[in-house]
């Protein structure tokens, strides 16, 4: 029989497991990325219009999160886990009907991104958190690099699947079997067992963080901590610098040469590659600091950023294979940085309200990104403007952590 010190370790160890699956079927709404070539190929839509897309799912993402993270804390995760599934598999199935820009801005635009909210970080880092205190703080930061990396993992299995459903189905008929599996998926979510996976939750009684005593209080509480808008500037530039890019990317691989088989492989590979580097952050950020952490995974954004752009001038696979490496390896890893940052800083009963507040930069960042990108292409013919905000957006983002105390020092 199990000592309870162990069982509480194995519990632990299960619940970053069913968040990293949980993290996985959020990001079902990247295969726009997928879907933007077929769908502007039949209604002959320009680029900013289709970019309004994801940049309405990245901002719907964002505007969502302090409903969602003060959901989260009244409800639970199980309802909260289970309506996101619900919006993605009703997202999906009104899409496939979608004759005009307008139904796939409220469907794969702003019901996906609730959902994905609702499937994320933002709950699931209610959920770590309530595991990983005490003596299990320490693997705090590892338990939720490991949980963000399966938005990684989400690429590489939904992009591919949703390709491959395009190419033999057709795109609207790819809509319809997304929405079937997450409709089946919601319901075997609802039917985990999760009085034993919210069990510290049920249990807590206060907060042992030495931060401001929040209670349960408003959003205008929260966004007077001084910590709070550092946080937020530093998703929201770095989903200006992710987002200017990453929906365009199958699209600017193919008009750079490269087969659309190619650029689907490139965008499932870069979600590979995060999936390696955000776990990799968790022990950067145990063992050297946020700081330095964070400085490093800017460095190799910014690197491959560059490599992309040379793709222009010299469309070689050496080439994409090097940007994509190490772009790949840096995407996605501020996530869990700033995460680790929030449980730290910020007590147990505001947890889901308070990262939901600060998951608005990566939407509306997002929703910025995206939207200036499409528009960016539409009137110059290039990408160039595109890769140049981003690389701008990074290296402010970065600096952030050395010029703001409370970033410098977490």
């Amino acid at each position: 029989m199990l000592s309870p010190a162990k069982a509480t370790h194995r519990a632990a160890l299960a619940v970053v497991v069913l968040t990293f699956i949980l993290n996985l079927m959020s990001r079902m709404g990247e295969t726009f990325a997928v879907f933007l070539l077929p769908i502007e190929a039949e209604f002959e839509w320009n680029r900013a219009t289709l970019s309004t897309v994801y940049g309405l799912y990245m901002g719907a993402h964002g505007v969502s999160g302090i409903l969602i993270g003060a959901l989260v804390d009244r409800v639970g995760p199980r309802l909260v886990y289970t309506l996101g599934l619900l919006l993605y598999s009703t997202a999906f199935f009104l899409a496939q009907f979608a004759n005009a820009p307008w139904h796939l801005f409220l469907t794969t635009g702003v019901l996906a991104g609730i959902a994905m909210t609702s499937i994320g970080m933002t709950t699931a880092t209610v959920l770590l958190t309530g595991w990983y205190r005490g003596d299990l703080e320490h693997w705090r930061p590892i338990a939720i690099s490991v949980t963000y990396s399966g938005l990684g993992a989400g690429v590489i299995l939904w992009v591919p699947i949703a390709h491959i459903l395009i190419e033999n189905f057709g795109w609207r008929t790819a809509y319809l079997w997304l929405s079937i599996s997450t409709l089946c998926l919601a319901a075997i979510v609802y039917l985990l067992p999760w009085n034993r996976f919210c069990s510290p939750l049920l249990a807590r009684t206060g907060s042992t963080q030495t931060s401001p005593p929040l209670k349960r209080l408003g959003i205008l509480t929260v966004t007077a901590q001084p910590t709070f808008w550092p946080l937020f500037a530093v998703l929201f530039l770095t989903a200006i610098a992710i987002f200017s890019i990453a929906p365009q990317l199958v699209a600017y691989l193919v008009a750079m040469g490269f087969g659309k088989g190619t650029a689907t492989i490139a965008y499932s590979v870069n979600g590979m590659m995060a999936l390696f580097g955000i776990t990799a952050t968790g022990w950067l950020v145990s063992r050297f600091g946020s700081r330095r952490a964070a400085t490093v995974t800017y460095m190799m954004t910014i690197a491959g950023l560059v490599a992309l752009s040379l793709l222009i001038y010299s469309p070689q696979l050496v080439l994409l294979s090097i940007a994509i490496l190490v772009g790949g390896l840096s995407q996605g890893s501020r996530g869990p940085i700033v995460s680790t940052l929030v449980s730290r800083l910020y007590p147990a009963t505001t947890l889901g309200l308070v990262h939901g507040a600060v998951t608005m930069g990566i939407g509306l960042g997002g929703m910025i990104g995206a939207a200036l990108s499409g528009l960016l292409v539409d009137l110059t013919g290039g990408y160039g403007g595109s890769f140049t905000v981003a690389v701008i957006a990074a290296g402010l983002a970065c600096s952030l952590f050395w010029s703001v105390k409370e970033l410098r020092n977490g």
